[in-house]
């Protein structure tokens, strides 16, 4: 059991709706990462054993180094797509969207469930996004949302064996960066302990998440490094993809998560951008050390994320999202460093 107990009246109206229902589906938001799809499949695999009809969707594919969480599932049950979740969404109780509250990373799920506002309800720790629920708990405290699905599968005394355990381990080390990030705190770890616990193997769970990548990810992590440029006396690193670099390395887009983390090797970086470039946008990820905060940045562009790991979408060319991105991070940067009064 997790040894800190939770009282948020939000907390206490999820777990009284989950329990109400005898059906729901959970999804999480397009682009998904570890947290995301951890989260989801362990309230769905524990409520499916709780005696709940249950589903899970999501607006695009697994990434290929999340595979190995779903090979137990059942295969005649695969997560649902944009246009099976529109046609079966009606004959579940509940809508339970983790990890996001944000519309436009719902994609055409998103609109979907909005005009089901009544019957959804967002677990997420996210301090930006969208009243896409009807019932939101929200906790930014949280290092991931891993931890809030603990809490709840826990007060609904739920089946929690190995395959909750792996999937929400995994959701906890996805968004601390192995224990590496600061929102790692005293909790965090006895979480992991408890999941260890109740079945979760870490070596092999590192293996998957951080041993297992295609050569052609590799050539994609060449490409970005040779990219890279620093600016602002070396405190702002930036780095591109450009459509060519994945056709010549062969490397897909869900294989980029993670690779924007490198510049952060860098002494003197204290804040990293990775522009992506994708038809019709650039997909721009921010990371940024302790004292910067790159969700400010972020919210300018009609992104979010946390403090420190935050991401955006720009409807331009490249190397003019490049020039914002790099105007708008040297802004932040002299903020932080009291080289500047804030607006």
């Amino acid at each position: 059991m997790c040894v800190k107990s939770y009282n948020s009246e939000n907390f206490h109206r999820v777990v009284e709706r989950l329990n109400s229902v005898s059906s729901f589906i959970v999804l999480t938001h397009a682009r998904a990462d570890g947290d995301g799809l951890g989260s989801m499949l362990a309230l769905a695999h524990a409520g499916k054993a709780a005696g709940k009809k249950t589903r899970m969707a999501l607006p695009d594919a697994i990434p290929a180094r999340y595979q190995f969480l779903f090979e137990q599932e059942s295969t005649d049950e695969p997560l649902l797509d944009e246009n099976e979740f529109s046609r079966v969404v009606d004959d579940f109780e509940l809508i339970v969207v983790v990890d996001t509250h944000a519309l436009s990373q719902l994609d055409e799920i998103g609109q979907v469930i909005i005009s089901r506002r009544d019957k959804v309800i967002v677990i997420d720790h996210h301090p930006t996004g969208d009243e896409i629920g009807k019932l939101q708990w929200i906790d930014s405290s949280m290092a991931a949302v891993g931890m809030m699905v603990v809490k709840i599968i826990d007060a609904l005394h739920w089946p929690f064996d190995g395959v909750v355990a792996t999937a929400l381990f995994t959701a906890v080390v996805s968004d601390t960066g192995w224990f590496r990030f600061s929102n790692t705190d005293a909790e965090t770890l006895r979480v992991a302990a408890d999941m260890i616990d109740r079945g979760a193997k870490a070596a092999d769970i590192y293996t998957q998440l951080y041993q297992s990548d295609r050569p052609e990810r590799l050539k994609l992590l060449q490409r970005m490094l040779a990219s890279l440029e620093l600016h602002h006396q070396d405190e702002l690193a930036v780095m591109m993809l450009r459509k060519d670099d994945f056709l010549q390395s062969g490397a897909t887009f869900d294989e980029t998560e993670n690779l924007i983390n490198e510049a952060l090797r860098l002494k003197t970086v204290l804040l990293a951008v990775l522009l992506i470039e994708q038809d019709g946008c650039v997909r721009v990820s921010l990371r940024g050390r302790t004292g910067v905060n790159v969700a400010k940045i972020a919210s300018r562009f009609g992104g979010g994320g946390h403090a420190q790991a935050a991401g955006l979408t720009i409807k331009d060319d490249i190397d003019t999202a490049r020039e914002l991105i790099i105007s708008a991070c040297e802004r932040e940067l002299d903020k932080s460093q009291g080289r500047q009064k804030s607006d």
